[in-house]
């Protein structure tokens, strides 16, 4: 019988991130390993606690924001999966995929109707930065009106900077110049309360002037607010189990010869889990409450083969006229929405499983693989093995893939 191992975790409990963390070790333990934890609650900026200073185990697996906690890690001589880091000491081994969720970010503020996009962050860190020059880049390449917050590059650098009062001013006047009506995507929910509560102080109207999409997903921080604040999953769980993937791999192979200097490995990227959309991204639910309803109608069916008939007649409406109300309010038809919704899904499919081809087609509600494929192509411009080559360079040649 193999013996236990016992595995510290030092991953803060006070965030819903880190909440999300321990949920997938914990589901990765169960599945596949026999591990005993050593964990307690704790803030993200704490350091090591002495009773742990002398621990002896097989493995760590930490969000640390404080650089002193790599020296204590070089003392417990044990495998360490770092997850937060400062971005220099110590560097994620597993994180978030920043160029899949500003495409995420920018693709909804896009699609509820905002023509002008923009990114806030108070203060930098490596994440920030890092969400800063997905999102950048992605505008760059679309050819959009972007903006950025002047302060989301400056600062002293934290892994989770404070608000300071100092940033008051300077995030009023930048939301009253921007150009209206714009969709902000705040680096965190946290940030994305100030933008909230700096838009009531100059009578900017939320989501109408102005779309505020939070990241991380906090429900209790989301639902809590007025209106309640759309915001991306970052699919924390998923992370987790990785991070328990790689440390079991790490525990379970000869320990590698010290040399005199540090090589950062070479990080895993997690897809984000997709928007979560709530008020604050939603303009349309104030002018046309219907089709604020028919988008809710489209994002539950469209995978289950929903037409624009049975869309329609839900809706309690004829064909002709929410054709029409579409494409004044949209510039599209409700066909080209569900379709849009399909071929997401599947991306999401395609990029974060394993599925063969015939399986994600029938789940987002395609009668034949061979349909599924020439229509895939004709959106996204790849059949979808090609697409998936993009994420996952081992991949099995799937049935009627091209």
């Amino acid at each position: 019988m193999a013996q236990q191992k016992h595995v510290l975790l030092l991953v803060e409990t006070s965030r819903v991130f880190g909440r999300g963390v321990i949920e997938g070790i914990s589901r990765f333990a169960k599945e596949q390993a026999d591990w005993i934890f050593h964990f307690q609650d704790r803030g993200i900026l704490e350091g090591l606690s002495p009773w742990l200073r002398n621990w002896k185990g097989d493995g760590i697996i930490t969000r640390s924001a404080v650089r002193s906690l790599a020296k204590e890690f070089d003392r417990l001589k044990c495998p360490v999966v770092e997850l937060l880091g400062d971005g220099q000491t110590l560097v994620s081994e597993v994180r978030t995929d920043e160029m899949i969720t500003a495409e995420h970010a920018i693709d909804h503020l896009i699609k509820q109707g905002y023509p002008h996009v923009a990114f806030y962050s108070h203060s930098n860190s490596w994440w920030s930065d890092a969400r800063l020059k997905a999102f950048e880049t992605i505008v760059r390449q679309r050819g959009l009106s972007g903006h950025v917050y002047p302060g989301a590059s400056e600062g002293d650098h934290q892994p989770y900077p404070p608000w300071k009062p100092a940033y008051e001013k300077p995030t009023l006047q930048w939301l009253d110049q921007l150009p209206k009506p714009v969709g902000i995507w705040a680096v965190a929910d946290s940030q994305a309360v100030r933008l909230l509560e700096s838009c009531w102080q100059i009578d900017l109207r939320v989501p109408v002037d102005v779309g505020i999409l939070g990241t991380s997903n906090d429900e209790l921080v989301c639902s809590l607010l007025s209106p309640s604040l759309s915001s991306i999953d970052l699919d924390a769980s998923q992370i987790g189990y990785h991070a328990a993937a790689l440390l079991d791999q790490k525990m379970n192979r000869p320990t590698p010869k010290r040399s005199g200097s540090k090589k950062h490995p070479k990080p895993q990227f997690i897809s984000p889990g997709g928007v979560v959309s709530r008020g604050s991204t939603n303009p349309i639910a104030i002018h046309d409450p219907e089709l604020s309803m028919a988008m809710q109608i489209i994002a539950r069916e469209a995978i289950h083969g929903l037409t624009v008939e049975q869309l329609a007649q839900e809706m309690y409406v004829s064909r002709s006229t929410l054709e029409r109300r579409f494409r004044a309010y949209f510039k599209h038809s409700p066909a080209h929405e569900i379709n849009q919704t399909r071929i997401e899904r599947a991306k999401t499919l395609l990029r974060d499983t394993a599925l063969p081809v015939h399986a994600v087609s029938d789940k987002v509600g395609f009668a034949s693989p061979e349909n599924f494929v020439r229509f895939f192509r004709r959106i996204v411009g790849k059949t979808p093995r090609q697409y998936r080559l993009q994420f996952f360079h081992n991949v099995t040649r799937d049935v009627a893939t091209d």
